[in-house]
């Protein structure tokens, strides 16, 4: 819910100073900017050390950064500049949840139950976002930047309590494999991590097709609050709920498709439809002339791409081995944000022209247009990485399960 209340706030401070499409890409590329560097790390961490705890750090960290950012607006010392200097520190404890949240759960649930997991946490933690991006488009005039930020803060409070009391249901694992891992050299165990995804080459390359939603969700940041203000012509409350769009597609998803699933199998060419759904959705959203029919498009894009999400991360976690879980995760982000800061750049860019060059004059119309150019390659790709790998594993015992 705080997510919500965060992306609005600034992302709607920054554009109203700059109406600059390209600012917006630089403030998605300033969360980006350090995880190459963080990702190998934080995988090494959540396979050497207790992953709860990890968690607990992670969300109690992003708590703290959103109090200090609270106060320098509550001291009249803000400037949106500061938000390029948030953003990357931001970044840093997500980067950590990010890597230890699937390890956690492959460490604790029965392959069997991973799906339905996925599944949930997605229809939950989109919820929660939906309800806060509606919620802040409408309160922002009233609430403010500090008001936004503090229900941000708020709301990693609750998941601090949350983590830290968790254990009763899920007791934290024996510490002899961790006290023989700490021992090993951290290089040595991000080699290790390498040479496994070299030698699950078939399984690494589907993996990476778990970050359909991410590179989904960074090019709504870019384009969508100026799509909102100069296309739409609507205020911060219709950018509220086209963000809450977006998340209410990611959590029908979540909830309806693992009864999908079990009515009629999953079939392996589920993703590639899937991302092929999501171009579509994009190209139709460029088209769009009112709020409502923005949100609808936006919720059909949303849900198909977590299709493919859940999908690929599932399947992912089912055939990876535990131990190695966080440094294959870490190595999945570490290739995103290789690829993702050049693409926010290069969109950023493209929307900030004088006028758009593929269908619309519209340069952020046209830049919806570019997207699901990037989807329709990415659904070709699938065909000759996700679809084979499915269509062999579907056919063992644990992932048919």
């Amino acid at each position: 819910m705080g997510g919500g209340f965060h992306f609005v706030a600034s992302h709607w401070i920054l554009y109203e100073r700059t109406e600059s499409a390209q600012s917006m890409a630089w403030l998605v590329i300033s969360y980006m900017l350090p995880l190459l560097i963080v990702n190998p790390i934080c995988g090494v961490l959540v396979d050497r050390y207790n992953r709860r705890r990890l968690l607990s750090i992670a969300v109690g960290y992003q708590m703290f950064l959103d109090l200090g950012l609270i106060g320098l607006m509550a001291s009249g010392q803000f400037h949106p500049s500061h938000l390029f200097i948030y953003a990357p520190l931001m970044s840093v404890g997500g980067a950590l949840y990010g890597t230890a949240l699937p390890a956690f759960l492959r460490e604790k649930l029965d392959r069997s139950q991973l799906l339905h997991a996925n599944s949930l946490n997605t229809a939950l933690m989109q919820g929660g976002y939906l309800l806060g991006a509606g919620l802040a488009g409408l309160c922002y005039p009233v609430l403010g930047a500090i008001g936004s930020f503090s229900v941000d803060a708020f709301s990693f409070a609750v998941g601090l309590i949350g983590w830290v009391i968790i254990k009763r249901w899920f007791p934290d694992r024996s510490q002899i494999r961790q006290a023989f891992q700490a021992r090993l050299g951290f290089l040595r165990e991000f080699q290790a991590g390498v040479v496994y995804a070299k030698s699950n080459l078939a399984l690494f390359l589907l993996a990476l097709f778990s970050l359909v939603p991410a590179f989904a969700a960074h090019s709504v940041n870019v384009l969508l609050a100026g799509f909102c203000k100069d296309s739409l012509k609507a205020g911060p409350e219709g950018f509220g709920l086209l963000d809450m769009s977006y998340g209410l597609g990611a959590m029908l998803c979540g909830l309806i498709l693992p009864a999908c699933l079990l009515r009629v199998g999953l079939r392996p060419w589920l993703p590639t439809l899937a991302i092929l759904f999501g171009a579509t959705a994009t190209c139709m959203l460029s088209f769009a002339d009112t709020v409502v029919t923005a949100m609808c498009w936006m919720t059909f894009f949303a849900l198909a791409t977590h299709v493919a999400g859940i999908i690929t991360s599932t399947t992912l976690q089912k055939n990876c081995e535990e131990r190695m879980m966080g440094r294959v995760t870490s190595l999945v982000s570490m290739l995103k944000f290789l690829v993702a800061p050049v693409l926010v750049w290069v969109l950023g860019r493209f929307a900030d022209g004088a006028e758009g060059s593929l269908i619309h004059q519209d340069p952020l119309r046209d830049g919806f247009v570019a997207v699901s150019v990037f989807n329709l390659t990415l659904a070709t790709i699938s065909l000759f990485v996700v679809y084979p790998f499915l269509r062999r594993t579907l056919k063992e015992p644990t992932l048919s399960s």
